[in-house]
């Protein structure tokens, strides 16, 4: 588990409108630059702050991350993403 490379790359994303971009443009290809296993990049690639929760990666990053990539009034999913089932 790469914890603190997802939480990297969950940093980038969400503190540069840059790498946010470069994040919504191709997901695959922005979570292929980061030392994540397989699992890890399809989780960040599909931004599914809920498996990332369970990874133990930052609740404040992944909120962070998720609000920059869907916008402000996407709390409600992303509220959603973190409660579902695993």
């Amino acid at each position: 588990m790469s914890t603190n490379a997802l939480e990297k790359a969950l940093w980038q994303i969400g503190t540069n409108p840059v790498e946010t971009e470069r994040y919504r443009a191709c997901p695959q290809t922005y979570a292929a630059e980061f030392r994540l296993d397989e699992a890890e990049r399809a989780i960040l690639a599909e931004l599914d702050v809920g498996a990332m929760a369970r990874r133990e990666t930052s609740t404040l990053l992944l909120m962070m991350a998720f609000l920059a990539v869907r916008g402000p009034a996407s709390m409600g999913e992303y509220m959603q993403s973190m409660n579902r089932p695993a």
